[in-house]
């Protein structure tokens, strides 16, 4: 079972307890069939069609599902983005969690597009982070993508992030640089590739300055003011990749790109966007 599927499976298994729809099975004649539509109510970023697709599928093989637009196509209010015929109790048990994962994937896009759009002048990436709902980063950080964003790791296994508390717990950057000297006197060519391929998180100018000296190429500015920021790229940000994370928002994002940063980090477009309004709307008929 791929990712998706057990995304699928068990968000279908927080409604399809034992299989059973007492609404539907009670008060939905088995032989009434509809033909279906999803269509946008606002402006939104199309993300998590394949996975919409999915669900209707696991409900019912032999449902008739026509998407009409592309992932990452900007839709407005009554746009169509997927067609479905075929049995109507099918569609009403698959209807919530289609549109769930729809609305919250599209509100993750929407969101990145936001923030993408507000730094294009200054060529800024936008970066999610590891916030994200447990159980569908990979869904989330696909909508990123389609926004228009990027994700610096995924998982714990795909780079070095030294954050505050692994500094704090090695007693600050000159525990940073006993623990790199070890690595180094055990492996020289790893204690390389982390600093060069890894990132590290600093809390004030001083800590950028102690990073550059020990050889980190990927800096994270964490809660920086702007001014401090525009300090650091001056310094630094034609040695080093410098991105900024922390307190930024659609109200100050381009404040902090004018800076020249190379990149920003936000939580939010995973863990706070607002979901996307979709609905389904279905034409019945008895099939005789």
């Amino acid at each position: 079972m791929d990712r998706l599927e057990e995304v699928i499976c068990t968000a279908l298994a927080e409604d399809l307890i034992g299989n059973c729809d007492l609404t539907s099975d009670h008060f939905v004649p088995a032989d009434t069939v509809g033909n279906g539509w999803i269509e946008a109510r606002e402006e939104a970023v199309v993300s998590g069609l394949e996975a919409t697709v999915a669900v209707f599928r696991a409900v019912d093989a032999d449902l008739s599902l026509r998407i009409l637009v592309s992932d990452g196509a900007l839709v407005h209010a009554a746009d169509r983005v997927l067609e479905i015929h075929g049995s109507a109790g099918s569609i009403l048990r698959a209807e919530r969690t289609a549109l769930n994962l729809l609305c919250h994937l599209a509100g993750v896009a929407t969101a990145t597009r936001a923030f993408v759009k507000a730094t294009a002048e200054y060529g800024t990436r936008i970066l999610c982070t590891r916030k994200t709902t447990p159980g569908l980063r990979i869904l989330e950080v696909a909508a990123v993508h389609l926004g228009g964003g990027d994700a610096y790791r995924t998982n714990l296994s795909d780079s070095v992030l030294l954050k505050d508390n692994h500094i704090g717990m090695l007693g600050g950057m000159s525990g940073v640089r006993a623990r790199l000297e070890q690595i180094k006197s055990e492996d020289p060519n790893l204690a390389a590739r982390l600093v060069s391929e890894g990132k590290i998180e600093t809390a004030t100018m001083d800590d950028i300055a102690a990073a550059v000296e020990l050889g980190w190429r990927q800096i994270l500015l964490d809660n920086f003011p702007v001014s401090e920021v525009q300090t650091a790229v001056r310094r630094w940000g034609d040695r080093v990749f410098l991105e900024v994370s922390g307190g930024v928002s659609l109200a100050n994002v381009r404040e902090y790109a004018a800076t020249g940063v190379h990149a920003i980090s936000i939580g939010a477009i995973t863990h706070s966007s607002r979901a996307m309004d979709f609905s389904l709307e279905v034409e019945w008929r008895i099939d005789s």
